[in-house]
C-alpha cells in the first residue's frame, strides 16, 4: 500500500456530508476524510445548508415537514459556522489538506471539477450527483436502507441496482438486506473516531466509575431501556446511571419515562470519551442499526455494552460475558446480570481488560484508503 500512496498522494476526493448535525452518516465522513487527509489526498468536504429535501419534498410532497426539520438544522449552520466534526479535521499534521465548504443542497459541478473520485452516503446524493460527476469514479457507502424510514423501496432499490460507481456496505446486516440486487458487495466496517480510540491506550481497567450510561434516540429505545432501568434499581437500588440523549428534541421524553434521571445530550467526541470513560456499563436497546457506532466506542473505553448481538455489526465483536452482555428480551434477567458484574469487580476489570483487543477492526488509521481500496480506486 505504501507504492500507491506515494503515487497518489496528490490526489483529491470530495465527501458529501449528511448534514452538520452529530449524526452516524456525518460523522463517518469527518473520519474518512480526516485519515484521507493525513495520508497525502486532498480532501473536500461539502455540507449541505439544506439537506433531505429529496425525501420530504422532491418524494414526499411535504415541504412544511421537511422545513420543521431542516430550519434548526440551517440556522445552528449560519449560528455556529463550522462543521460540527471540525475537531477531527483541524490536527495539524493535515497540513490543511481536509476542508469543509457549506452549500445549499448540493456542490455545483465546477466545485466538483478537480475530484478525482466522490464519496456518497445517500440514496439523496446518489441521485442529486448522478449527472454532475462521472458515476464510475463515486464511491456509495451504503449504512441502511433507506425505504426503512423514507419508504420508496422500489425506487430506491432500482437507483441501487442501476449505480454505475462501487456500492459498500458497513455491516453484514447490510449486506443481508440489500443481497437481492447487490451481489456480494465489499464490506468495509466504520471505525471508531480517532478522539475516542486513543482512550483504548490510557483508561485504567480498575479505576471506580459510574454504574449505567443507557443511550437514547427514540421512545422505543428509551422504553426497552427504561424497563432494565427499572428493574435494575429495584434489584440493586443503589445503582446510579446516565441518560444520553443521542438526537436532539427527546429531552422530554426521558423527562416522562424517568424522572429525576441526570441527562445528557449534544456531546462533542471530547465529551464523549470521557461520557464512557466515566461510566462502567452502556445500555444500548436498540433493535435495529444499520452498523450501530456507540457499543463500539464504548468498549474503547472499557465501557461494556449491553446489546442486541444481531443489531448492525454486533456479530463482528459482541462476545457474550466476555466483552458485552446480550440482550434477550428480558429486563429481569438483564438487570441481574448486570447487577451481578456490577457487585462483582474482578469481572467487571477482566471484561474491561478484553474490551480494547475486541475492536481491532475497527481501528480509524488507513480507514479512508480501506474505502478506496475496497472500491478498487487505490
Amino acid at each position: 500500500m505504501q507504492n500507491n500512496r506515494n503515487v497518489q498522494v496528490n490526489r483529491s476526493i470530495g465527501l458529501i456530508a449528511a448534514s452538520n448535525l452529530r449524526v452516524g452518516g456525518t460523522k463517518l465522513v469527518a473520519m474518512a476524510a480526516n485519515d484521507l487527509a493525513l495520508k497525502g489526498y486532498d480532501v473536500q468536504v461539502f455540507v449541505p445548508l439544506l439537506p433531505w429535501y429529496y425525501y420530504f419534498v422532491s418524494l414526499g410532497k411535504n415541504p412544511l415537514r421537511w422545513l420543521r426539520y431542516v430550519w434548526p438544522h440551517f440556522f445552528g449552520c449560519i449560528r455556529e459556522r463550522k462543521f460540527s466534526f471540525l475537531e477531527m479535521l483541524s490536527d495539524n499534521k493535515l497540513n490543511n489538506r481536509a476542508r469543509t465548504k457549506f452549500v445549499l443542497r448540493k456542490a455545483s459541478a465546477n466545485q466538483l471539477g478537480k475530484m478525482d473520485y466522490l464519496i456518497l452516503i445517500s440514496v439523496e446524493q446518489m441521485t442529486y450527483y448522478r449527472d454532475r460527476f462521472p458515476q464510475e469514479k463515486q464511491i456509495y457507502l451504503l449504512l441502511h436502507p433507506e425505504e426503512r424510514v423514507h419508504s420508496h423501496g422500489d425506487l430506491f432499490t432500482e437507483l441501487r441496482k442501476s449505480f454505475r460507481g462501487k456500492t459498500l456496505v458497513v455491516s453484514p446486516v447490510i449486506a443481508q438486506e440489500v443481497s437481492d440486487h447487490i451481489i456480494n458487495p465489499a464490506m468495509v466496517p466504520i471505525p471508531v473516531s480517532p478522539i475516542i480510540w486513543e482512550k483504548r491506550s490510557i483508561f485504567n481497567p480498575s479505576t471506580n466509575r459510574k454504574d449505567i450510561l443507557l443511550s437514547w434516540k427514540d421512545s422505543a429505545h428509551g422504553a426497552a431501556g427504561s424497563k432494565i432501568i427499572r428493574a435494575l434499581t429495584a434489584i440493586r437500588p443503589e445503582t446510579t446511571f446516565t441518560v444520553w440523549c443521542t438526537v436532539p428534541g427527546i429531552r422530554s421524553g426521558v423527562e416522562k419515562e424517568l424522572p429525576g434521571a441526570t441527562i445528557i445530550e449534544d456531546l462533542s467526541e471530547v465529551e464523549l470519551g470521557n461520557v464512557y470513560l466515566n461510566h462502567s456499563i452502556l445500555i444500548y436497546p436498540s433493535t435495529y442499526e444499520g452498523f450501530g457506532m456507540p457499543p463500539i466506542e464504548a468498549l474503547a473505553c472499557g465501557c461494556i455494552p449491553v446489546l442486541h448481538p444481531q443489531v448492525g455489526a454486533a456479530q463482528l465483536y459482541a462476545k457474550d460475558g466476555e466483552n458485552s452482555i446480550h440482550l434477550r428480551n428480558n429486563p429481569r434477567n438483564t438487570a441481574s446480570r448486570i447487577a451481578h458484574i456490577l457487585d462483582h469487580s474482578e469481572t467487571l476489570i477482566t471484561m474491561r481488560k478484553n474490551a480494547p483487543q475486541s475492536i481491532d477492526i475497527f481501528n480509524p488509521s488507513g480507514y479512508g484508503e480501506r474505502i478506496l481500496e475496497a472500491a478498487d480506486a487505490l
